[in-house]
């Protein structure tokens, strides 16, 4: 069950009416007659018509919603990538982990940390416009509509009830933000982890959290439309909007991805994924045809995915229509990880690309075949998101490094060491700027030119 929103509501919205005036001009007494029969029925007339649209107005005059940030990394396709000609470097110290992607709209930059900590930054220069301090990690992507910042709040601690797995001690509650102000204008409270990244769909605020729960709720009040069971739990998975009112989402729980209706939380299809693990962490990218992700399987002779344990890397595509299998490749083998045991994909030009939750590489596959085009190495592994600019793709490494790498066959352009881990809170580009958070709880923003240029030798690690 979902509590109902708290908070503040919206502001009341003013309308103003104007007024009109006339003049009659008397020609003769016959003209002054007219006048006098004339001017009540006027009057009736004209206040009947002032009544009819005074109750119009509300309706004629209320500007539409602004659909900024409506899902993860602002698009299908991952690539988080704002117009403009913002060129600037900066940094910002939030004080905790960051695992959640910044959103961005004008002049304000919006994320949270791991400590609950959530600021609105100046883009900038990076100043400091608000902060609120929340009781749970705030990890989930931002969203922006009309006027509020929507984030998810909630935990990644988990235990069993009735022999059930839950994720998400303490307060799990999706909030939202005056986007000017910080205060909270409504918060409704979930039953699992916040965690996961909602979406907008067809203007309805839609989540799956870690108690195998779909909700759908009012962007603008916070009041839940719907909440129903869809057979599996979110982590840090993320709501896909798909055509025709719906969206997909990765479960942990019967590991599987799932096309849910938006309008009411009814499972469309279902595609499972048998001794798999990573799926309630999977961020799909689409490209309108198929949904692209990745998981873990055990090597034999262990019958499941286990942190500490070797496992190995798959990605796969499904038909965005059916959930039919599109095609499964092998990627790497690797020690599993004990959080975040998936990479982010990006949809560009016709290509995966795809970094890895435990192997030092980038990989480009075709989005029809599967078929790997190229693999690059680079130096720590890449669970975050990747940006594609003008033919050169950018990411940073969980050994502290960005990157920039040709589009087309993987050739390193640029490598700057920055000192601070690059973990899944994935980066933004505006303008001629990259701008991510960090696994020690630094925000920066870094010219791409400078990471072009870069040609840093490797360290032992980042420093904190």
């Amino acid at each position: 069950m979902v509590r109902p929103p708290t908070g503040g509501t919206n502001a009341a919205r003013a309308s103003a009416a104007g007024s009109s005036r006339s003049k009659a001009k008397q020609r003769g007494p016959y003209a002054v007659n007219a006048f006098f029969r004339w001017f009540p029925r006027a009057i009736a007339s004209f206040a009947s018509l002032a009544c009819a649209f005074a109750m119009l107005a509300p309706l004629t005059l209320r500007a539409a919603p602004r659909a900024i940030w409506t899902q993860f990394r602002l698009n299908p396709q991952n690539n988080a990538v704002i117009a403009g000609d913002l060129s600037t470097s900066w940094s910002f110290e939030t004080g905790f982990a960051i695992s959640a992607s910044p959103a961005i709209d004008g002049t304000r930059l919006f994320v949270g940390n791991n400590n609950g900590r959530f600021v609105a930054l100046d883009v900038r220069d990076g100043r400091l416009v608000w902060s609120r301090q929340m009781a749970s990690s705030m990890k989930s992507q931002p969203l922006l509509w009309d006027g509020l910042v929507i984030a998810g709040e909630g935990n990644e601690i988990g235990f069993v009830h009735h022999g059930v797995v839950h994720l998400g001690a303490g307060e799990n509650a999706l909030v939202a933000f005056d986007r000017a102000t910080g205060q909270i204008r409504w918060r409704t409270f979930l039953q699992g982890s916040g965690m996961s990244a909602p979406a907008i769909v067809d203007g309805l605020l839609v989540h799956a959290d870690s108690d195998g729960d779909a909700v759908g709720i009012d962007p603008a009040s916070g009041h839940v439309r719907y909440a129903r069971k869809i057979g599996t739990i979110a982590s840090m998975s993320v709501a896909r909007p798909l055509s025709g009112g719906a969206f997909a989402i990765g479960g942990q729980t019967a590991t599987q991805l799932a096309a849910i209706r938006a309008a009411d939380g009814a499972v469309l299809w279902r595609y499972a994924f048998p001794r798999a693990s990573g799926l309630g962490d999977c961020a799909p990218a689409s490209d309108g045809v198929r949904i692209y992700c990745d998981y873990l399987l055990p090597i034999a002779p262990h019958p499941y995915v286990k942190a500490g344990e070797r496992n190995e890397q798959h990605a796969f595509a499904l038909q965005a229509s059916s959930g039919a299998l599109a095609w499964d490749v092998h990627l790497e083998d690797g020690i599993v990880p004990m959080r975040n045991q998936t990479a982010i994909p990006l949809v560009d030009r016709g290509l995966v690309f795809m970094g890895s939750p435990f192997a030092p590489y980038i990989h480009a596959l075709d989005v029809r075949t599967g078929a790997l085009r190229w693999r690059a190495r680079v130096r720590g592994a890449v669970k975050g998101g990747i940006v594609a600019v003008g033919g050169t793709l950018y990411f940073g490494d969980l050994r502290g490094y960005l990157w920039a790498l040709d589009e087309r066959d993987g050739r390193v352009v640029g490598v700057k060491f920055e000192g601070t881990p690059f973990n899944v809170g994935s980066p933004v580009v505006v303008g001629g700027t990259l701008i991510v958070g960090s696994g020690t709880g630094r925000i920066l923003a870094v010219p791409l030119a400078a990471i072009r240029a870069g040609h840093d030798a490797p360290r032992t690690r980042p420093s904190a």
